[in-house]
């Protein structure tokens, strides 16, 4: 039986892969009766929040409201989309996929649509991963290639030589050039026919409008890079999923950019990717954490010198998404500044959001500002790894550096107006480590008493003192306009990619009888049977739970009775597997209720319902309809009148 190749695809993949193993590469897990528990990896977790039922073959931690199946721990382990998350796992469990986008999706009246892997389920070609990865790592060959076989490379050669770059760290890293001509690429492309659009899709190349018409309609195409050393940027997965391109010296113009990166795309977001993680991330663990550089070439040198623990930002600050990439690989994490004051000048300025997010994801932060006037790749080469580890092992944490540089050269005794502000600086960042009504652990605490004792030593001040004001820049952020907290938690979604009007609802929130006629369902098939042979999705007042209905009846309709695990794997979203597995918990815990008069309660809490809504529908005909508003209000007289003597007969037996 199928729901067509996508459903069965998940399917296959949902019976090879057992989720106590997936876990298991990420949690230490230990058995607790029949279930699994470990130490969730998404907060700061002190007891074992995580929980996996083998039997469900499911997952929750109770404290971040997290849970699902294989494919929602998977997005959120490896910070996935869905279609990427099927595509890892169906690599691991060894299964094929066919190119059909659509899975469960809510469709009304039929309910969840099913993928039937006709030309209407194809994918868009601009928007088809794997297309898009194949034409990059073509591209990521070409340029290659030509670094280290054409003589017109010779500039890029001499560049990567010049910053003591050898010909392993090349090979390695797959470093290239693109030779300074507008249609290099694009002649490669047609050579081999390739798709044009293909390549405008990932940033390779650019349109422009020629003048007269032209070919094609009056436009054309050009090589976006040019005269540029190539970085491929990949994925976790080694997967060149975009470039960066420096321009030679001899080559620029006034108009040249340093760098530039490709643009956005439906595989690259610069926000969230970091160079050189898929080199470095299995040494995060026995190196002591990462090193965040801010250079593709410091990234290498340290590659190239035996500290393999290094990544670089790709021309943006450090950022949330970087941090929740970071967070899946280790909890220590070394940013290290250029010795340039543009690069001190950058880090002040993001400092107390760094301080923010750091605590809110559990991270220790340190932060390493080189001498003056150096960048690493620059220290590295004249002074050895060795050197540079040591100044990695004594960099400060980000408190002490904000300290250090809120009072560097600061005379408090003489200098009162700048001292004031100083100390209301520090104060700032201790509220962002710990927001008003924020839980904290006992290390941050102890911190914070560390802090504000130093601040009254440096500024002569009274601890209570200070105390009394973090509390009250504490609440003075806790009292921001609710439509400003809105739209942070508007765009927190939209960053995640997570959210949406459903997402807000928890499903202790669902209206009772929505909740109780899915518990039942999954409690026992037998009386899923029999609602679904009397309840029309459109009794259910929340969305989800009609989504949730309705998929369970699309199952049931192929023979699929009861059968959680392939519930939760007929949707895609995280956020309904979640509202699941709790549905799913919170039934467990009614398995001795008298589940007849349970279903018996739920269908006359359906009819009572039914009749109101027949009751309201004929009081309103009637207000409508004057000329027949005596006979409508004599009919709706009499309806109450039967359906209260029935009440009360049904009551007497």
């Amino acid at each position: 039986m199928s729901f067509g190749p996508a459903f069965d695809a998940k399917e296959q993949i949902r019976q090879a892969i057992d989720i106590v193993d997936l876990v298991g590469g990420y949690v230490q897990l230990r058995r607790q009766g029949r279930n699994f528990v470990g130490i969730c990896p998404w907060h700061d977790d002190s007891r074992p929040s995580l929980q996996v039922n083998p039997d469900r073959q499911s997952f929750k931690c109770w404290v971040c409201d997290y849970g699902g199946d294989i494919f929602s721990f998977i997005m959120r382990a490896e910070n996935l989309e869905f279609r990427e998350a099927i595509e890892l796992l169906a690599e691991r469990a060894g299964v094929v996929l066919r190119p059909t986008p659509r899975h469960f999706s809510e469709t009304e009246p039929g309910g969840p649509s099913v993928p039937s892997g006709g030309a209407a389920d194809r994918p868009d070609p601009l928007n088809d991963k794997r297309a898009l990865l194949r034409v990059l790592s073509w591209a990521e060959e070409q340029f290659h290639r030509f670094l280290v076989s054409a003589a017109e490379a010779e500039p890029g050669r001499a560049y990567l030589a010049d910053r003591k770059l050898n010909d392993e760290t090349v090979r390695r890293f797959r470093l290239g050039f693109a030779p300074n001509r507008w249609d290099w690429l694009l002649e490669q492309a047609r050579r081999e026919n390739l798709p044009i659009a293909l390549l405008e899709r990932v940033g390779l190349l650019r349109r422009r409008e020629l003048e007269g018409g032209g070919v094609g309609g009056g436009s054309g195409h050009y090589d976006w890079f040019r005269g540029r050393v190539m970085f491929p940027i990949r994925d976790a997965r080694s997967r060149c999923i975009a470039f960066g391109g420096r321009v030679l010296p001899q080559l620029a113009d006034d108009r040249s950019a340093k760098y530039i990166n490709s643009p956005e795309t439906p595989l690259f977001s610069k926000n969230r990717e970091l160079y050189g993680l898929d080199a470095a991330r299995e040494h995060f663990k026995n190196a002591g954490g990462a090193i965040v550089m801010e250079g593709y070439t410091d990234c290498l040198m340290a590659h190239q010198h035996g500290i393999p623990n290094c990544v670089a930002v790709l021309g943006t600050a450090l950022g949330d998404r970087h941090l929740q990439l970071l967070r899946r690989y280790t909890d220590s994490i070394t940013l290290v500044l250029d010795g340039d004051a543009a690069g001190r000048r950058r880090t002040n300025e993001i400092l107390d959001a760094l301080l923010a997010l750091f605590e809110k994801n559990s991270v220790d932060l340190r932060i390493l500002t080189l001498p003056e006037g150096i960048d690493p790749c620059d220290f590295i080469v004249e002074h050895g790894s060795q050197q540079f580890l040591q100044l990695v092992d004594e960099a400060v944490d980000a408190l002490e550096h904000k300290f250090n540089t809120v009072t560097n050269g600061l005379d408090t005794l003489t200098d009162t107006h700048r001292a004031s502000q100083a100390a209301e600086q520090l104060l700032a960042a201790l509220a962002q480590i710990r927001p008003a009504g924020g839980g904290a652990s006992s290390q941050v605490l102890l911190r914070e008493e560390q802090m504000l004792s130093r601040i009254a030593r440096k500024f002569h001040l009274q601890e209570e003192m200070l105390r009394s004001r973090l509390r009250a820049i504490r609440r003075g952020a806790q009292k921001q306009p609710a439509a400003q907290r809105a739209a942070v938690s508007t765009s927190a979604a939209e960053e995640t990619g997570e959210g949406g009007p459903a997402t807000s609802l928890p499903a202790a929130e669902l209206p009772t009888w929505d909740r109780e006629v899915i518990e039942l369902m999954l409690l026992d098939a037998a009386m899923a049977t029999r609602l679904i042979a009397v309840v029309a999705p459109a009794a259910f007042t929340s969305p989800v739970a009609r989504r949730i209905f309705v998929g369970y009846c699309r199952l049931a309709e192929h023979g699929i009775h009861g059968d959680f695990g392939r519930l939760l794997a007929a949707f895609d979203e995280p956020w309904i597997k979640n509202i699941l597995v709790e549905f799913d918990e919170s039934a467990s815990a009614k398995t001795a209720a008298d589940r007849e008069r349970w279903l018996a309660d739920l269908l006359e809490s359906h009819r009572r319902r039914d009749e109101e809504v027949a009751r309201r529908t004929s009081l309103a005909a009637a207000r409508q309809d004057q000329t027949n508003a005596e006979q409508l209000l004599a009919q709706f007289c009499q309806q109450s009148s039967n359906q209260h003597r029935a009440e009360y007969e049904r009551r007497k037996k």
